[in-house]
């Protein structure tokens, strides 16, 4: 058992977006020296730690240790009988993560996507089921349970949107039933809600929109990585190298990958360390944060548009960002510039290899392509999120969601990811 005072965080899913930024906080002392003693990060697939970007271990004095575990299965058995997939999780924990028995504190930022929307939340919802059940058997001394639910969750895959933002906490309720059946988040809320009867932990659910932040293996649901790769290679083909930024004497205009209506529709951005940040805050403070709450979260409370992200990200790179393009003209420049970043990746990602950047091809966005590209296209709706609730929690962090894009994008062309 885990003495009072020491915290063991269990981090699945932490290769993704907010996984890799959450265990970068602990291992990085977030919030104080000592509130966490033992992390364990599992990944579905290998890290290598030298490559992951998270500090040394001399870095911080008094850091948690890292256990780095990958490969483990919680899908579990295939039977339809649930806790033989969590008797057989069990044991893949107790052989393989060491102290699994002191887990204190899980922070559960695992998702499968699958084309059929039943089947996703099915076995979304079994991994999830399989692992509270297998801490259980283990008796672990949980205190908090965290998961990350999303926009999909008001409704915003439908054309339009459903709700009339800003969006608060309390609409995810009325979703249509046709709708609610094939998002996964409001079978979480039942389980863990039965889950925890009786027991002395409690959860909560975060709630961001676009997720800006770094993976070193790459995601599918990366948009800053997209169009970070998209920006990169452009630049590189317009003679715009690293360094050269802003000072650029050859001023060259890439427009925006989209439509006017999404260039300018409000949102709430977040950066994956300010989204991991408020999660590690919330299951420290059961109290504000517990009882199965649900919290929007952004980078600020003052909603953004593309129109006034574009220009400063496409300045990093030592370009103007420009709106959509809206000629029809076929000159060679109007043509490259409307291919889609997708597009365009796939047909000059052999740059990254020519150059050395082997990792820039093998670490990319893969499948989430086309998804990613239509962000520009059909996102053409206000859809910004109220963050009144998570003021009333007491975290008030508070930056210019650029920050976010910019401090991704550093790390991407550290990792070699990028040019």
């Amino acid at each position: 058992m885990a003495s009072p005072k020491s915290h063991h965080a269990l981090i699945l899913g932490a290769s993704g977006l907010i996984g890799w930024a959450a265990v970068n906080q602990l291992l990085s002392n977030y919030p104080h020296t000592g509130m966490v003693t033992k992390v364990t990060a599992l990944t579905n697939r290998p890290i290598n730690l030298d490559e992951s970007g998270w500090p040394a271990d001399d870095s911080y004095k008094g850091r948690p240790t890292l256990q780095l575990v990958s490969g483990i299965d919680l899908k579990g058995a295939s039977s339809e009988d649930e806790l033989t997939g969590a008797q057989e999780l069990s044991r893949a924990f107790a052989e393989r993560v060491d102290d699994v028995q002191t887990v204190t504190h899980v922070y559960y930022f695992v998702f499968t996507s699958i084309e059929d929307p039943i089947e996703e939340v099915a076995v979304n919802k079994r991994m999830l089921e399989n692992v509270i059940g297998a801490l259980e058997i283990l008796n672990a001394p949980l205190k908090f349970v965290v998961f990350p639910g999303g926009t999909r969750g008001y409704g915003i895959y439908t054309p339009g949107g459903m709700f009339t933002p800003p969006l608060q906490e309390d609409m995810v309720g009325n979703l249509s039933p046709e709708y609610a059946k094939t998002v996964v988040y409001p079978v979480y809320r039942q389980l863990l809600a039965k889950a925890c009867e009786s027991k002395t932990w409690t959860w909560c659910e975060i709630c961001p929109d676009a997720i800006i932040g770094f993976t070193p293996n790459g995601s599918q649901f990366s948009l800053a990585l997209h169009w970070a790769q998209y920006l990169s290679l452009y630049a590189y083909n317009h003679g715009i190298l690293p360094g050269d930024g802003e000072a650029s004497h050859t001023k060259i205009t890439v427009p925006f990958p989209g439509v006017d209506a999404a260039y300018n529709s409000k949102f709430t951005p977040v950066s994956a360390k300010t989204l991991s940040r408020f999660a590690i805050y919330a299951s420290i403070n059961p109290d504000a944060c517990g009882g199965g709450r649900l919290f929007n979260v952004g980078d600020s409370a003052t909603p953004a548009t593309f129109g006034e992200i574009w220009p400063r990200l496409a300045a990093w790179f030592g370009m103007e960002g420009g709106p959509p393009v809206t000629s029809s003209g076929e000159s060679s420049v109007e043509v490259e510039a409307r291919l889609m970043p997708g597009q365009y990746i796939a047909k000059y990602q052999g740059l990254f290899d020519q150059n050395g950047l082997s990792r820039a091809v093998k670490a990319g966005v893969g499948a989430g392509s086309s998804q990613l590209d239509s962000v520009g296209t059909w996102l053409t709706f206000d859809r910004q999120l109220s963050l009144e609730s998570l003021r009333e929690t007491g975290f008030n962090e508070e930056k210019d969601p650029i920050e976010g894009w910019l401090e991704a994008f550093e790390a991407f062309r550290r990792a070699g990811l990028i040019f």
